[in-house]
């Protein structure tokens, strides 16, 4: 081949190069375009506001596959707020009058808090502007203090829906459990076998209730990413795959509910460090109707729901076989996980005591700060709130120092919760991005809130 002929063949090689990058930069810019052009996510924000049509409900509930769900796209944007249409669920019934929550008259309250500013992965935004950042994809967020709104907002959903809360449900098994610890009802020191003898044989033999309770049972279930919802290796997955929360795509064979929660094994001795796991929910689900002899549904609404004054029911997903996914598949309006979080703090203790000063002490007082250190969970939240929590305790994933209190859902909902300031800060979101927790201890510690109740 000539010299003229090689290069040829180079500059054709080059071209056609040249042309697929092109053709692949255009495609991406096409597809990043597609899905942060703030007309193509505000709209799909704005049905989620407005209310699904018809035929837009219809045409979702076609495309559902279970496993989509782990993806935060428009069909979990839907299902988030229509649980009740894609599993089973039991009603946690509301009762008595509602607890009024006043809107606070002072704007420049609102206004502060608005303009409280974090740096994320979307950048330095307030949070006035992350709300109205399509990218972060907020749905609501909600601010008390001494039971008054000092800021609301729904960028993404109607007030009176029902939202998902996934983990930040983990509060509710942990609170019932800390209740009944203080009835004198629930030894925390006992085994789980000496309430569920089935389990004496299991990865599950010997880990006391506390350390159920605290995330610190040694079980083999711990939820480091989305490979252990997923992965046919994984103890969790076959926990959820038992709830049909996600389903096998090789055609195993699933468990049953607490089949699954007896198939596991144990990772190390119990007590030694905190390792986060939906399973650990699931089996103080299964203590508390043992010890109860009533429904965890039943339980919830008669202990807390029925007495925090919420505006609807709660409704409570099942697994097949009817066991409460207490982990994380309860759904309530925006309001009402802010009256839940209004219970911890003075001015709900004072108009409504539903949870007494003593279980309050046991979560701010309980958690065992030693076991934090090596938790995988502890760098993601010190990069969250710039600070490492305490300890978490009875199923909240942080306490901090000061007593104030956090829990965090999958997807981006959250409860915080600071008694000492008589604040709570909520928020629902269907979201892979993270952006909106940075906001919350900044929040809790504004000047906008004295400390003086």
């Amino acid at each position: 081949m000539s010299l003229g002929s090689a290069c040829l063949v180079i500059s054709f090689a080059c071209y056609f190069q040249w042309a697929f990058l092109c053709r692949w930069i255009a495609e991406l810019e096409s597809q990043l375009c597609r899905r942060f052009d703030n007309g193509v996510l505000m709209s799909e924000f704005e049905r989620a506001k407005r209310g699904f049509s018809a035929e837009e409900a219809y045409d979702l509930q076609r495309q559902y596959r279970a496993n989509n769900i782990a993806v935060a796209g428009e069909q979990a944007l839907y299902m988030y707020l229509n649980m009740p249409q894609f599993f089973p669920h039991q009603v946690v019934a509301r009762g008595g009058a509602v607890m009024d929550l006043p809107l606070a008259a002072d704007i420049d309250i609102e206004g502060s808090i608005g303009a409280v500013s974090a740096c994320t992965a979307l950048g330095e935004l307030t949070l006035d502007q992350l709300l109205n950042d399509p990218r972060s994809r907020v749905q609501g967020f909600i601010v008390l203090h001494r039971g008054r709104i000092v800021f609301e907002r729904y960028p993404g959903m109607r007030p009176e829906d029902n939202h998902l809360w996934w983990s930040s449900a983990k509060v509710l098994a942990g609170t019932l459990a800390a209740m009944l610890v203080c009835d004198g009802v629930l030894d925390p020191t006992r085994p789980v076998e000496y309430f569920l003898p089935e389990f004496a044989a299991s990865g599950w033999q010997g880990t006391s209730v506390q350390d159920v309770a605290d995330h610190c049972s040694g079980i083999n279930a711990e939820e480091l990413e989305i490979s252990s919802y997923a992965s046919p290796q994984s103890e969790l997955s076959r926990l959820i795959m038992a709830e049909r929360i996600l389903e096998p795509e090789d055609g195993r064979e699933m468990l049953t509910h607490n089949e699954a929660l007896l198939s596991m094994t144990r990772k190390r001795p119990a007590g030694e460090v905190f390792e986060y796991s939906s399973a650990n929910t699931n089996m103080l689900g299964l203590i508390i109707e043992k010890v109860t002899g009533r429904r965890y549904a039943d339980v919830l609404s008669e202990r807390i729901w029925s007495r925090i004054g919420a505006e609807q029911n709660g409704m409570m997903g099942l697994a097949p076989q009817g066991n409460a996914i207490a982990h994380g598949m309860f759904s309530s309006s925006l309001r009402d996980l802010a009256r839940l979080g209004l219970a911890f703090t003075p001015t709900g203790q004072r108009q409504r005591p539903v949870i007494s000063k003593e279980v309050l002490r046991m979560i701010q007082n309980g958690g065992r700060p030693n076991l934090y250190p090596l938790s995988a969970k502890r760098p993601t939240l010190t990069e969250w709130f710039g600070e490492s929590p305490e300890a978490c305790s009875w199923q909240w994933d942080a306490v901090f120092r000061d007593g104030d209190m956090f829990k965090a859902g999958f997807h981006g909902q959250a409860l915080y919760v600071s008694p000492t300031r008589d604040v709570v800060a909520a928020f629902f979101s269907t979201s892979d991005e993270r952006a909106q927790f940075h906001y919350l201890r900044p929040i809790a510690q504004s000047s906008a809130f004295d400390i003086t109740a």
